[in-house]
């Protein structure tokens, strides 16, 4: 939240400067192109760290995500998964994107604005949209309930790997941990933190 108040508030200072330097011609205040050029500065720069501060929705939806997964980690039933007991499923495909302009219009710059407003209208030159080749795979375990003998099925979250490289990296942790809640087994966490690693 703070980051964005300091955003705005360096947007406002950079756009009064801009405007207050713009058509300075008095003797008052030396090199007025100085004061100019730093107001612009701090225009672009806050509006570029507004447009990529996350928003305090997605703080928020982050902060529950992980308050579950500790939850889980502390409370939930700990299930040792192996890899090699496991199934790779991969789903790509390809989808158009947006190469410029944001999600929240205000953030928009004016040139991306013309570009969408160009592209909507037939224009060709300046296609706003690109192909983009979506990656994604999951880990699938079945795991044999001790209480009841039922097969339960256990899907990863999606990770953005193809199926070769995402084996390499199973092949590699050997096994991981399967957090479930003992009162809702559909609720669980696959532990794959490993895969944020870069070594």
């Amino acid at each position: 939240m703070w980051r964005r108040v300091i955003a705005y508030f360096l947007f406002g200072i950079g756009l009064l400067t801009v405007s207050f330097f713009r058509k300075y011609s008095g003797d008052l205040i030396p090199y007025p192109v100085l004061f100019y050029l730093l107001g612009l500065t701090m225009f672009v720069g806050a509006a570029l760290f507004l447009r990529y501060t996350p928003k305090t929705n997605d703080l928020n939806v982050y902060n529950l995500i992980a308050e579950r997964i500790n939850y889980l980690k502390a409370n939930g039933e700990k299930i040792e998964v192996d890899f090699t007991q496991c199934e790779i499923k991969e789903n790509n495909y390809t989808e158009e994107r947006e190469k410029y302009g944001n999600s929240n219009d205000l953030l928009t710059f004016d040139f991306e604005r013309r570009i969408q407003l160009f592209n909507a209208l037939g224009g060709e030159s300046w296609r706003n949209v690109e192909q983009v080749e979506v990656i994604q795979s999951v880990i699938v375990y079945s795991y044999q309930n001790k209480r009841d003998g039922e097969i339960e099925r256990f899907v990863s979250r999606v990770i953005p790997k193809d199926k070769i490289t995402l084996s390499f990296y199973l092949d590699r942790q050997k096994q991981t941990t399967l957090y479930v809640d003992k009162a809702n087994r559909a609720s669980y966490y696959f532990d794959l933190d490993f895969l944020n690693n870069k070594n």
